[in-house]
C-alpha cells in the first residue's frame, strides 16, 4: 500500500486526504494547528460555486489611488507592503487586463461547475446535513452606480453558464424583510448553498478519515528530503518516508515548496469576520453587501459578517480599523444585530492570477501541490482533493486542470 503525506489540515488537505484514503492509500496528515481551525474556520460560509470572478479586474486601475488612501472598500491595499513587494503587485496588475480576466474567469468557472458534485461524494459518506442550508445566496447593491459597475461581473458569470437571477428592491424585501431598505437592487445565485458551521464539517470529514485508519501528526514539517523513489519528511525528532507528498498548507505552502527548490509568487488576501450575538433568526441566507464586500450569515453561533480583501502580507497584525468598518456596515444593513461576540482575521493564500496551483512539482514527480485558492478555498476543497487523487493514481480528472499547473510559475 502506497504511503501519501498531506501537509496541511485545512479543508483542502482534509478533503484531499479523504479521497486518497478512499482510493486505498495509507494517508498521513501533518499540521502544527488543529484540523480546520485556521482559514477554513472563519470565512463567509458559502459554497460559492458562482465565484468565478477574480479579484483581478480592469476597473482596479482607476481604483488604485482610493484603495491606497482608504481601507473602507471591499479591497484594501497596504501602501508600504506593496512598495516592498512590487514584483508581485506588477504580476497581479498584468492579470487585470480584460482579456486575462476573461480567461481566468472561464478557468475558475470550469472547476467550480464540478465543486458541488465533489462535495456530495464526501457528504454521501459523512453526514453533515444539519450544518448545511439550501437557501440561495444573494448579493445586494447599495446604489444604482454599484449595480451598474457590476455588469462586467454578471457578464463573466452568465458567459460561463452560472445562473444569476436579478432581484428588485421589492424582491429583496420579500426574501429578507429585516434588512434596512437602503439597497438599490440585487442578484440571487441560483443553486448556491451555505454552511452554518464550517468547523463542524471539517471535523466530521477529518474524524471519518481517522476512523477509517488515517493518521494525523500534529507537528510542524521542518524539512523535506528528496530521494530516488520517495520523499522524506523531517520533523523535530523524527523522519518518515512517503511515496508521495501533497502540499496543501494554504498561505504557508511556499515555505514547503522552498524546501524542494521551488518558489511561487504566493501572497495572502487577509479576510476578516465579526461575530454578533443573536437570539433570534434575522436572516435566511448569506447576504453580500456591495459597499464593503462582506457577507452576513446566520450561523449556529450567531450572525457572522465575513469577507473583504486586504493585501498586507502574512505577518502584519489584524487591522482594527477594518474590523470596525465591517461592524459599522453590518449594523447599517441589519440594524437589529446584537453585541459583538468575537472577531477574527484569516490569511487566504493567493497568487497574482487569482487561480490555485493544482498539479505535480516540476522538480520532483513525487510532490504535488494544491494551494492558492484565495477566497474560494472552502468551495474548491473537495474538487481539488478529487483532482489530486486522480493525479496520484496516474490518471487525469474528468475536468480540465491544465490552467492551474504549477509550471506556469516554475520555469
Amino acid at each position: 500500500m502506497k504511503k501519501i503525506a498531506v501537509v496541511g489540515a485545512g479543508i483542502v488537505g482534509i478533503c484531499t486526504a479523504f479521497f486518497l484514503q478512499r482510493s486505498g492509500y495509507k494517508v498521513t496528515i501533518f499540521d502544527r494547528e488543529s484540523p480546520g481551525s485556521m482559514t477554513s474556520f472563519g470565512h463567509a460560509c458559502t459554497f460559492a460555486d458562482y465565484a468565478n470572478v477574480p479579484v483581478n479586474s480592469p476597473s482596479l486601475f482607476k481604483s488604485i489611488p482610493s484603495m491606497l488612501i482608504s481601507s473602507n472598500g471591499p479591497l484594501a491595499v497596504n501602501f508600504f507592503y506593496v512598495l516592498k513587494n512590487l514584483p508581485w503587485a506588477l504580476k497581479f496588475l498584468m492579470n487585470c487586463r480584460k482579456d486575462k480576466v476573461e480567461d481566468i474567469s472561464s478557468s475558475l468557472a470550469n472547476i467550480l461547475h464540478h465543486s458541488r458534485l465533489a462535495y456530495d461524494q464526501i457528504f454521501d459518506e459523512v453526514d453533515v446535513s444539519k450544518h448545511i442550508k439550501e437557501e440561495e445566496n444573494i448579493y445586494i447593491y447599495d446604489s444604482k452606480k454599484a449595480y451598474e459597475e457590476a455588469k462586467f461581473s454578471t457578464y463573466l458569470r452568465t458567459k460561463n453558464n452560472i445562473k444569476v437571477r436579478e432581484l428588485s428592491k421589492k424582491d429583496i424585501y420579500q426574501l429578507e424583510p429585516n434588512l434596512a431598505q437602503i439597497y438599490h437592487a440585487g442578484q440571487l445565485f441560483v443553486g448556491s448553498r451555505h454552511t452554518t458551521n464550517p468547523l463542524a464539517i471539517s471535523k466530521k470529514i477529518f474524524n471519518s478519515f481517522l476512523q477509517k485508519g488515517g493518521n494525523y501528526i500534529n507537528q510542524n514539517v521542518e524539512n523535506i528530503i528528496q530521494k530516488n523513489n520517495c520523499v522524506e519528511i523531517i520533523l523535530e525528532q523524527k523522519k518518515i518516508e512517503f511515496d508521495q507528498i501533497v502540499v496543501c498548507a494554504g498561505a504557508w505552502s511556499n515555505s514547503i515548496a522552498n524546501m524542494v527548490g521551488e518558489n511561487f509568487p504566493l501572497d495572502t488576501e487577509r479576510g476578516y469576520h465579526v461575530l454578533f450575538e443573536s437570539d433570534q433568526k434575522l436572516i435566511n441566507r448569506p447576504i453580500g453587501w456591495s459597499q464593503s464586500g462582506f457577507y452576513l450569515i446566520q450561523i449556529e453561533e450567531g450572525i457572522r459578517a465575513a469577507g473583504t480583501v486586504e493585501i498586507a502580507g502574512i505577518k502584519k497584525p489584524p487591522n482594527k480599523h477594518r474590523l470596525k468598518m465591517i461592524e459599522t456596515q453590518a449594523r447599517k444593513i441589519l440594524p437589529k444585530l446584537g453585541k459583538v461576540k468575537s472577531t477574527w482575521m484569516g490569511r487566504r493564500p493567493t497568487l497574482p492570477d487569482s487561480m490555485p496551483v493544482i498539479g505535480r512539482s516540476k522538480n520532483n514527480k513525487n510532490i504535488l501541490y494544491a494551494f492558492g485558492h484565495q477566497h474560494i478555498g472552502w468551495t474548491l476543497a473537495a474538487v481539488t482533493g478529487k483532482a489530486i487523487n486522480e493525479l496520484v493514481k496516474g490518471t487525469q480528472p474528468n475536468f480540465d486542470i491544465n490552467f492551474f499547473n504549477p509550471s506556469r510559475f516554475i520555469k
